[in-house]
């Protein structure tokens, strides 16, 4: 009965309460992702078009930027001409301020949201109906490619806490969305070994169909699974979103739950980005809601190789970000998927720029390099590691934390040392029963104090 509540009124309830139109924009995607790739980049690039237009006539940071370098909406006729216009990056967007808002800006149904500090330089954004509704209607729309259908059970392990300094009335509401929505969130603040039995009997009962959520949580909860053999839940898929799905982890997952992960990926300010087919190789790019750039280090378009991401998101009216840094790197990919949906890709999402580790020679690397170590390695041990953690203050030295329940050998944590010392001036391997996650419930399996420019 509640899944059939769910499917019929769920979606229309949600709409009401976060002033969005999610249902119609689910049916229009479900038309646009059967279009060839060459009618998905005209329609872009008129959206583009549109928005830049938009913007110089109502965004004061955008008028004054244009008519600073003598650039008019017009001289825009190609899609090469995106390049005309200057990056935006997050220290900019800050100082920018009010700047950035449309003068046209109305309050209803906006909603505001702050950057994670975490993750570069905090600063406040607002988003329009349209916009919300495209990130939510994709979002949603996503679900039928991973088998999940509307109104279908869903756990939610979140990192936004839920029981602190929350008013009565906010609860209530949070519960009522919850019962239409047929979803039953967990605080992943919240999850230890005095919660996680209580949890995990409730998610046998509410048997879910789809588990989503921090990656670091679903780890935490697939352990505690497979370390008591728990039987009974039994998703048909898994979602990880806010940190980065390395190999091992993916590989651990399914196999605790014997279900496909499905990787995701979105950033506050422009929401959902990019998404994971049924064939796995790779996140296909929101194209009718965003527009992304990979570029190199100088600021040239790169296809299969590393480079910085740059977004334009198509529909936020209210507060237009337009070559937006956000401070993701990642390697995007123009081929086509055998999946059917005929959208440009990104082969894989590296993580932060600030979440990569020094090596003495000059070089970056990310969390894949020492889990490709913990892999060659290849010692019994390996398996009592549940997790790692790099840490890094000064390039060429390294601090690396292996979490474990058990008492690792001493010839293990020498044997990483050895392999670690021939990329580092300094390497100190520590042990920890327990590897903390940050302040916003996310885990973090790199570390640096690094400046980067």
């Amino acid at each position: 009965m509640r899944r059939i509540i769910a499917k019929y009124l769920g979606f229309y309830i949600q709409d009401y309460h976060k002033g969005t139109k999610i249902i119609p924009t689910i049916r229009y995607l479900e038309q646009t992702r059967k279009w060839n790739r060459s009618k998905i980049e005209i329609f872009q690039f008129e959206k583009f078009k549109k928005i830049v237009q938009y913007s110089y006539d109502n965004v004061p940071y955008y008028h004054n930027l244009f008519n600073s370098i003598g650039l008019h909406p017009d001289d825009i006729k190609s899609i090469n001409d995106i390049e005309k216009i200057p990056i935006l990056t997050k220290t900019i967007a800050k100082k920018a301020g009010l700047d950035l808002y449309s003068k046209e800006i109305k309050s209803k149904n906006l909603r505001f949201g702050v950057t994670g500090g975490t993750t570069g330089i905090p600063f406040h954004y607002i988003k329009d109906e349209n916009t919300r509704s495209f990130v939510w209607g994709s979002f949603y729309q996503w679900y039928n490619w991973m088998g999940v259908k509307l109104g279908d059970p869903v756990v939610v392990l979140w990192g936004a806490p839920e029981v602190i300094n929350v008013k009565l009335k906010s609860k209530l509401k949070n519960l009522f969305l919850r019962y239409f929505e047929n979803t039953y969130y967990i605080n992943s603040f919240d999850l230890n070994d005095q919660t996680l039995p209580i949890y995990v009997k409730k998610i046998i009962k509410f048997k879910p169909k789809l588990i989503r959520g921090y990656l670091s949580a679903i780890l935490q909860l697939a352990n505690y699974i497979d370390e008591h053999k728990i039987q009974g839940i039994k998703p048909i898929a898994i979602s990880s979103t806010t940190e980065t799905l390395l190999p091992p982890y993916r590989e651990y997952i399914e196999k605790v739950f014997n279900a496909p992960v499905y990787d995701q990926y979105g950033c506050g300010e422009c929401g959902s980005i990019a998404f994971e087919c049924n064939q796995h190789k790779g996140l296909h790019i929101n194209m009718e809601h965003v527009m992304v750039e990979v570029l190199d280090d100088n600021n040239h378009n790169t296809i299969n190789n590393e480079g910085r991401i740059i977004l334009t998101d198509l529909d936020n009216y209210a507060m237009p970000f337009i070559r937006y840094e956000n401070g993701d790197i990642a390697i995007k990919n123009e081929d086509f998927c055998s999946c059917g949906i005929n959208h440009s890709f990104l082969k894989s999402i590296s993580g932060r720029i600030k979440d990569t580790i020094i090596l003495k020679n000059g070089k970056r690397v990310h969390g894949v390099f020492f889990t490709d170590i913990l892999n060659e390695i290849n010692l019994p041990e390996t398996i009592k590691v549940s997790r790692f953690q790099a840490y890094q203050n000064k390039p060429g030295v390294i601090e690396f934390r292996l979490e474990s329940k058990e008492n690792l050998e001493r010839d293990y944590i020498e044997n990483i040392k050895k392999v670690l010392n021939p990329f580092f001036v300094k390497v100190d391997v520590l042990t920890f029963k327990k590897l903390e996650n940050d302040k916003s419930g996310k885990f973090r399996y790199v570390i640096s104090e690094n400046e980067f420019i």
